[in-house]
C-alpha cells in the first residue's frame, strides 16, 4: 500500500543531518596595564515575525491556524514550532475555489537574510477519508521524521493535507494531479501568509503519491505560481501516469500492490463523474468490503491487508471494454505531465517498483523531455517502492537553492 513510508527512514535522514563544526575557544592574555572598565553595549532585541495575514478569497489565502503544541518530538525537540492551517485553493476538476488543510511546521532559531526558504512536501497515500488528514495527528501520520530532518537542514516545511483530507465539504480526488499540484502550490502560500517574513523561494519534495503532488506542482506552476520563486521539484518513486491500470485490470495483471490504488482512484472517480456505475469496476469481496478497504493508513487499516489479500483479480476487473476504455480515458486526464514545467525536475524510481511500473513512470517521463521540460532522473536498477536509496535527493534540492547547474537527462539520452 502507497504511503509516506515508501523511502528508508535511517538513509533519508542520515543524508539530510546538519553536520556541525566546533573550534577550541582561543586563550585571550591581558597586559597588566589594560584598562578593565566594563564597556557597555546595546544589543538590538530581535524583530518580531509579523502576525499572521488571514482572510481573503485568492488562493493560499489563510483562513485559520492553530497551534499544535503537541506535535511529534522529532519537531518539538528541534524547537520548531508547528501550526495547523485551514487555507484556499482551487479544484482541479472543476476550477472551484476549495478549503484545504495542511501543516506549518517553522525552524527555531535566526532566519536567514530573506527568510526561511521553503519546502512544500508531499505526503504518501493516508487514505480518502475526510479523518486521512495527516495534520490532525500528533505523527502527521507517519510523515514527522521527514518533516524534521527538513526543518533541521534549515528550512520551513509546509505540507499539505490535499483536498478532501481534514476537512469537510468536500472530497478527495485521488490521483488527480491538477488538484495536488494547485495544493501544495497554495500551502507554500498560506505558510508565507502564516510567517509572512518567510522567503519566496521554494522547492516542492515528496515520495509517491507525494512524489506525484510535488511533480504536479512543477506542472502547474508556470500558470498558478506567480509571485512565487519554485527552484526545483524532487519527486521520489512519483506516481505520475497511471493509464496503465484500466488495462492491467482487464487483463488480470494487476499487482497486489495496485490493488488498493486502483481502488482510491475509482472511489475519488465515481465523485467526479457522477455518471459512472462504480459495480462496473468492482464486485465480489471488493464490493462487499468496500467501505473498509477506504480506511486511513495508519490508524483505520489494521484490517486492510488482510483484506487485500484475500482480493481476487477477478474483484476489480472492469465489466466491458467500454468500461476499461473509459476508466483508461479518465486515468489519462488525470496524468503527469500536462504542460512544461519551468523550472528542474529531478525524478528517482526503481526497476522493481511493483506499484508503478518502469513503464508508466518512464512514459510520463518521455513525454517531460519531449515538452522541452529539465529533468534528471535516475532509474535505480534492483530498487523497488520501497527500498529506493534516495539519498541524493536533498543535496539535489539544496543545489538549486544554491543556483548551482541543473543536469539535464533529456538532452544527455538524445
Amino acid at each position: 500500500m502507497v504511503h509516506a513510508r515508501v523511502v528508508r527512514a535511517g538513509v533519508l535522514l542520515s543524508a539530510m543531518a546538519l553536520l556541525v563544526s566546533c573550534s577550541q575557544d582561543q586563550v585571550l592574555v591581558l597586559s597588566p596595564d589594560t584598562p578593565t572598565t566594563p564597556i557597555t553595549a546595546t544589543v538590538p532585541a530581535p524583530q518580531p515575525d509579523p502576525p499572521p495575514i488571514v482572510g481573503g478569497a485568492v488562493p493560499g489565502a489563510l483562513i485559520s491556524y492553530t497551534p499544535m503544541d503537541d506535535i511529534a518530538v522529532d519537531i518539538t525537540e528541534l524547537g520548531a514550532r508547528a501550526t495547523r492551517v485551514v487555507y484556499r485553493s482551487t479544484s482541479g476538476t472543476d476550477g472551484n475555489p476549495t478549503e484545504v488543510s495542511g501543516t506549518v511546521v517553522i525552524p527555531g532559531g535566526t532566519a536567514p537574510d530573506g527568510g526561511w526558504p521553503i519546502v512544500s512536501f508531499g505526503h504518501g497515500t493516508t487514505g480518502v477519508l475526510r479523518n486521512c488528514g495527516p495534520s490532525e495527528y500528533v505523527n502527521l501520520l507517519g510523515s514527522a521524521p521527514i518533516v524534521a530532518a527538513l526543518v533541521l537542514n534549515g528550512y520551513a516545511v509546509t505540507m499539505t493535507d490535499y483536498q478532501g483530507l481534514g476537512l469537510d465539504g468536500s472530497y478527495h480526488p485521488y490521483l488527480d494531479s491538477k488538484t495536488f499540484g494547485y495544493n501544495m502550490i497554495d500551502a507554500v502560500r498560506a505558510a508565507r501568509n502564516l510567517v509572512p517574513s518567510l522567503s519566496s523561494r521554494w522547492a516542492a519534495y515528496g515520495v509517491s503519491l507525494g512524489g506525484m503532488a510535488a511533480w504536479a506542482a512543477s506542472d502547474r506552476n508556470a500558470e498558478y505560481g506567480g509571485g512565487l520563486e519554485l527552484v526545483g521539484t524532487a519527486a521520489i518513486v512519483p506516481v505520475s501516469d497511471m493509464a496503465g491500470l484500466a488495462d492491467s485490470a482487464a487483463a488480470g495483471t494487476l499487482t497486489r500492490a495496485q490493488y488498493p490504488l486502483l481502488m482510491y482512484a475509482l472511489n475519488g472517480l465515481a465523485i467526479t463523474h457522477p455518471e459512472m456505475n462504480l459495480d462496473d469496476y468492482r464486485s465480489g469481496l471488493a464490493r462487499e468490503r468496500w467501505d473498509d478497504f477506504m480506511q486511513c493508513v495508519p490508524p483505520g487499516s489494521d484490517a486492510v491487508p488482510g483484506l487485500v489479500a484475500g482480493l481476487e483479480a477477478s474483484d476489480l476487473r472492469p465489466v466491458s471494454q467500454e468500461a476499461t476504455d473509459r476508466l483508461r480515458g479518465w486515468l489519462t486526464d488525470m496524468a503527469l505531465p500536462q504542460q512544461t514545467s519551468n523550472s528542474p525536475l529531478l525524478v528517482m524510481y526503481g526497476s522493481e517498483d511493483d506499484l508503478i511500473l518502469q513503464a508508466w513512470t518512464e512514459k510520463a517521463l518521455a513525454r517531460a523531455c519531449e515538452s522541452g521540460t529539465v529533468v534528471e532522473y535516475e532509474l535505480h536498477s534492483g530498487e523497488g517502492h520501497g527500498d529506493l536509496d534516495s539519498s541524493r535527493s536533498l543535496p539535489w534540492v539544496k543545489a538549486r537553492f544554491a543556483g548551482q547547474r541543473v543536469v539535464d537527462t533529456c538532452e544527455q539520452s538524445e
